[in-house]
């Protein structure tokens, strides 16, 4: 063989090919030994002989051409790729492909099956590209092979500019080439394997610059390609506890259904925990949602330490698969898809460990002698130090040194608990932190991890859910419940050490007044300053409360042993409360007076719960404004049975509205001038069965407490009004109807409404109604009752203030108001003409009334002395026992009768 090619070297129309190639082999050899080695290892038997024999005419065209790249290309009887068998110098890479374009454009080109395509030539650009880039500046010669059958090939020689062509001498290696593909078409068995050494090299070059998912999904392609399979896919095994359970990274079908993850017992009858090579599976019947196949082809993927990692999967259908293929295929790509699909697995983990690391909790890792080695932005964020500033510094030491006792770790190495801290600026803040050792293989701590999480604002947030369940908003005084769980506690002390304890219920006086007139923002503001004034007078042990609106609650534990010392102190106690709220509050240009009534109840006494601890001191405040406020009293038994008794008649007197009880009695009102009959006033009163007629005065406070009022006002409206048509329809004629309007009724926000459907269904005459307020309701809230009064004032109706001068008002609202007339209350008339400070308020308020052009009506006239005084001083109107008592109904249509209100045959 080497006589045979030094005489091709010498003379190339000399050259043949030999009869046979059995010496080959070691000439081919030693050629190799002195040029460069090929990417594949050729396939042993006869066609590594052909191999070699390819490689020695590679050498030889680039010898005898004097060309600078020699490339030959062979296709094979199944594909019209041209693929690069066999490459000299720098081009195309042995694998690479020349697709069924560039082959058909060679055909065109080449009619005699050698030429030269230089570069400048626009339709030889492509091909340039594929073989040498954009670089390449020289000229190319290229030579057609043409083997038997559909065996064809392809010889490129790339030369510098200046060197001549040599197209015979071309022709001739391509004629050797031609040659040896007509050897090789006589024997089948070393077609398939040039076949299979092509596939090889052209899966190499697919694959040599993929990585991750890239190489995942060329591999499958390029599988399914080479071994003609139905379905190709990678799977990696889920990571624990689904390792059992494969998911799909990347797969080519011929039409199935698309699926992502299966349990691996969908494999059948197979282990794959024990498999470390591939294995071929005949006739399986593979479930849902796997393909149907009757061959499975399964090539385990491990990583470094041979733990199964996932695995490859061919399914085959038609055909019947190459096993010795198969096993080729997988020597070649097995251990590189294994180590691919670890290394993605390993950056999977690492970037879920980085997102992990990066988490709103601080962490930090130290060696074993906790020398910090990384820290996340967290602990930059919490401990305001920079991660270059920590790292390299000792925990314990440099940072966080221990102030406090040392860390007691458990018999694991960790240890979790609250600390702490301070911050980069000396701030100290709780932190909360759990250390947790690493080991590595041997069971050493190799490292340590430190979470933590500063724990300010979640402290903060406890703390503002304490201060709204057991504090008040506005005040920042505690609350009733806090006051409740402190009179327990007191309670029992109180009983352990034999003292006296008091808790004082303090209420403000005129509050809803201020509140109303000036707005919310002042009562707040009232309400603050007085909480301040309260907190100066307390001791030690006190506890203020405010229990809502404008109470307050202040606890005296422990006074005395001796209940009359310790009723002494909680009564000075109340007298300096009562002292200190009464000095004008001073708001901007308003100077604020109020006063406060304070009631007192001792603890413990026999039989005494917490719970009726604060239910009598409220009884005694409520005795205290009864008595006139800005007092103070001591709760005893007497006002129990007064509390108790408000409440029966309270109870009963919703019994009585319900079971028809109330009935009306009418007070006439006569002209001061001539005694005439004018008017009417209703009055309420409570017929009981058993105790008879109870007077206003006593249940009336009682359901003004309450929402029981405005029932009890609807219903003296709508009996009143019946009344008064009923007596209109019968003849008699009275000018008016007086009836009383209470503020809570007034201020309903359906008073208005009622109204009109009480003369609407009575047919009253709206002008023949007078409404009677008290000054409460007029300064409860200026703007409503300017808008009420208004409204009802266009319909006909009158207004009167009743009980006038003995309110807590501002006589620069009553110009604004729509109001007829002013009533004076009895008060200022029962000792007229005795006490001349009397006789001088109704003086001043008959002259007031005659500026503002407000009629008078003098309440609670007796004697004939005070009526002399009223007409000396032009008071129109008077009412009271002098003329006539109230009276029921029947009785009223008498005296309306002796007095000429009667007019017979006027219906």
């Amino acid at each position: 063989m080497t006589q045979f090619l030094d005489q091709v070297t010498g003379d190339v129309s000399a050259f043949s090919l030999p009869s046979h190639l059995d010496s080959m082999s070691d000439t081919a050899s030693s050629l190799l030994s002195k040029s460069d080695s090929s990417l594949i290892t050729p396939v042993p038997g006869h066609s590594q002989e052909l191999f070699f024999f390819y490689r020695q005419l590679a050498l030889l065209a680039q010898k005898m051409l004097e060309a600078e790249h020699v490339s030959i290309w062979l296709a094979s009887p199944r594909d019209a790729e041209l693929v690069c068998s066999h490459t000299l110098g720098s081009g195309a890479q042995v694998g690479c492909v020349l697709d069924e374009q560039h082959t058909q454009l060679l055909q065109q080109l080449l009619p005699n099956g050698v030429g030269s395509l230089p570069k400048q030539n626009d339709v030889h650009a492509g091909l340039w590209r594929s073989l040498y880039g954009d670089s390449a500046q020289g000229n190319l010669d290229v030579a057609v092979i043409r083997g038997p059958g559909t065996w064809q090939g392809l010889i490129c020689c790339y030369r510098r500019h200046g060197m001549p062509s040599q197209p015979e001498l071309l022709r001739q290696v391509a004629h050797l080439a031609e040659r040896g593909l007509d050897s090789l078409s006589q024997n089948e068995a070393e077609q398939q394997c040039l076949l299979r050494q092509q596939q090889l090299d052209r899966l190499s070059y697919a694959l040599r610059a993929k990585t991750g998912r890239a190489f995942f999904d060329e591999l499958v392609v390029q599988l399914q390609h080479i071994a003609s399979s139905q379905d190709v896919w990678l799977a990696e095994l889920e990571s624990p506890p689904m390792q059992h359970w494969a998911r799909v990274m990347t797969r080519i079908t011929q039409g199935e259904p698309e699926f992502a993850r299966y349990p691996l017992d969908a494999l059948p009858a197979l282990d794959l925990s024990g498999l470390h090579q591939g294995i071929l599976l005949r006739d399986v019947d593979l479930p849902s949602p796997l393909s149907k196949a009757s061959s499975l082809y399964l090539y385990p993927l491990r990583d470094g330490k041979q733990q199964l990692i996932g695995h490859l999967a061919m399914l085959f259908d038609h055909i019947e698969p190459d096993l010795k293929l198969l096993t080729t295929l997988f020597q070649l790509v097995g251990h590189r898809a294994a180590a691919e699909l670890d290394r993605h697995r390993a950056e999977a983990e690492l970037r879920l460990s980085a997102v992990a690391f990066e988490t709103n909790e601080g962490l930090i890792i130290t060696d074993p002698d906790f020398v910090i080695l990384r820290v996340n932005r967290a602990f930059s964020h919490i401990t305001g130090l920079a991660a270059e500033m920590a790292v390299g510094k000792r925990l314990g030491k440099d940072i966080w040194a221990h102030q406090q006792c040392p860390l007691q770790f458990d018999e694991e190495g960790r240890w979790q608990g609250e600390r702490e801290r301070e911050d980069a600026a000396g701030n100290a803040y709780p932190q909360w932190e759990t250390w947790t050792p690493v080991q590595d293989e041997w069971g050493t701590v190799s490292h340590y991890v430190i979470c933590f999480e500063d724990m300010s604002e979640r402290k903060a947030a406890a703390r503002q859910i304490q201060n709204l369940a057991y504090y008040d908003d506005l005040t920042g005084l505690p609350n009733r419940r806090f006051l409740m769980e402190q009179v327990e506690r007191s309670f029992q002390l109180a009983h352990q050490n034999d003292m006296v304890g008091a808790l004082l219920f303090i209420d403000l006086d005129h509050f809803k007044t201020i509140n109303d007139s000036l707005g919310h923002a002042a009562g707040d503001w009232l309400l603050q300053q007085a909480s301040a004034r309260l907190r100066v007078l307390l001791r030690g042990a006190d506890v203020l409360v405010r229990l809502g609106g404008d109470e307050f609650v202040m606890l005296l534990p422990a006074l005395s042993s001796n209940p009359a010392q310790a009723e002494l102190q909680a009564t000075m106690m109340a007298e300096e409360i009562i002292e200190q709220i009464s000095m004008p509050f001073e708001l901007n240009e308003h100077s604020l007076h109020t006063g406060t009534s304070v009631g007192i109840s001792l603890f413990p006494t026999r039989d005494q719960t917490p719970a009726d601890l604060l239910k009598q001191a409220d009884t005694a405040m409520y005795q205290a404004k009864s008595a006139g406020r800005r007092v103070c009293r001591l709760f005893d038994s007497e006002m129990q049975r007064q509390a108790d008794r408000r409440l029966l008649i309270h109870n009963q007197l919703r019994n009585a509205l319900r079971n028809n009880e109330l009935v009306l009695y009418y007070q006439p009102q006569h002209m001061v001038s001539n005694d005439e009959l004018i008017g009417l006033e209703a009055l309420v009163r409570w017929q009981d069965g058993r105790r008879g007629i109870i007077s206003p005065a006593e249940f009336i406070p009682i359901a003004e407490e309450t929402d029981l009022i405005i029932d009890i006002g609807r219903w003296v409206l709508l009996e009143g009004c019946h009344q008064f048509v009923r007596w209109h329809e019968a003849g008699y004629q009275v000018p008016q109807l007086s009836i009383n309007v209470s503020a809570r009724q007034f201020h309903h926000p359906a008073f208005v409404e009622h109204v009109h459907e009480v003369l609407a269904e009575t047919g009253m005459e709206p002008s023949a109604l007078n409404l009677e307020i008290t000054e409460s309701v007029v300064l409860g809230n200026t703007e409503d009752t300017i808008h009420k009064m208004t409204e009802l004032k266009d319909l006909g109706i009158s207004f009167s203030i009743d009980d006038f001068g003995t309110g807590y008002s501002s006589l620069g609202y009553l110009k604004r108001l729509p109001v007829d007339e002013l009533k004076i209350d009895r008060s200022f008339i029962q000792d007229v003409p005795h006490d001349t400070s009397n006789m001088a308020i109704v003086e001043a308020v008959m002259a007031m009334a005659s500026h503002l052009n407000f009629t008078v009506t003098a309440e609670g006239v007796e004697t004939r002395q005070q009526l002399e005084f009223l007409r000396r001083h032009k008071c129109a109107f008077y009412q009271g026992y002098l003329a006539c008592k109230p009276l029921p109904a029947d009785a009223v249509e008498r005296y309306m009768t002796r007095h000429g209100s009667f007019a017979a045959g006027s219906v």
